[in-house]
């Protein structure tokens, strides 16, 4: 009798550790927990703290591509994503590594909720998110080009804050923007001055007809516009876009000054500037 009541409390001693082999562990970091019925596979990523430099910069490789072939279908448990997206995060993360931590840490809790439409939305939120501020078109090249004298705004080029550049255009080409007004260059017409003509889209003080005008356009909406003429110097206050236009009200009875067969056109040149 006291055999079996020693054992009978043998076994009640060890029902504890009895019911946590019943339980699921939890996901250990830097593995894929098994998915659940109805439920995706997810990678919990690794603690990054306890890694040195060289394998913090190593794993990070190792967990984009995981959470990347996730979302590409490679595990078959449900998650699949817009091939052209991943694509782009590649480029994004690739371009960031730092920030692969963050995004795989969202990425997992993204996943252990289940919800595959809204993590799909988190996904194609994040190219965005993640280049948010940065501007990857530094203007640091000379751009050639020649004027448009039968169209509105042209040239456009993107610009980044602190990016000077110098507008240079030709001084001797010549145009006319009326059948009866005069041979005119970038300059414009002193004969016909358009400042505080709401007509015109150039009517700031130094406007005239048909000069040229340049034009700046930030991210944030504001659009700054400037007369030209034959040259220009700008400093891009944040990051926007630049282009550039004769000043005129109608294009269809414009025309190049033509001597002998040939034919001017007007050159423009925009580069760095100090």
């Amino acid at each position: 009798m006291r055999a079996i009541l020693f054992v009978g409390l043998a076994v009640l001693s060890l029902s504890p550790d009895a019911m946590a082999w019943g339980k699921k562990k939890s996901t250990q970091p830097g593995t894929w927990s098994e998915a659940a019925e109805g439920k995706p596979s997810c990678y919990n990523p690794p603690d990054w703290e306890v890694l040195s430099l060289i394998d913090r910069k190593m794993k990070r490789s190792e967990v984009m591509d995981e959470m990347l072939g996730q979302w590409r279908g490679s595990r078959n448990d449900g998650v699949s994503f817009e091939p052209k997206l991943i694509d782009k995060m590649d480029t994004v993360l690739l371009g960031r590594p730092e920030k692969i931590e963050a995004v795989a840490a969202e990425n997992y809790v993204h996943c252990k909720k289940g919800d595959i439409a809204a993590w799909g939305k988190w996904v194609a939120s994040q190219p965005s998110k993640l280049t948010e501020g940065e501007c990857n078109t530094n203007f640091d090249y000379t751009l050639f080009d020649h004027l448009d004298i039968q169209s509105g705004w042209q040239g456009r080029r993107p610009i980044c804050q602190g990016n000077k550049i110098a507008l240079k255009a030709s001084s001797m080409d010549r145009y006319k923007i009326s059948d009866d007004g005069p041979w005119i260059t970038v300059a414009g017409d002193p004969a016909i001055p358009t400042s505080g003509n709401s007509d015109w889209p150039c009517n700031l003080e130094g406007c005239l007809a048909g000069v040229l005008m340049f034009r700046f356009t930030g991210q944030s909406g504001m659009t700054s516009l400037y007369v030209a003429g034959q040259q220009i110097r700008f400093s891009a206050p944040e990051h926007g876009h630049i282009d550039y236009r004769i000043n005129d009200t109608q294009f269809f009875d414009n025309k190049w000054f033509e001597n002998r067969g040939v034919i001017d056109h007007t050159s423009i040149e925009i580069s760095p500037s100090r």
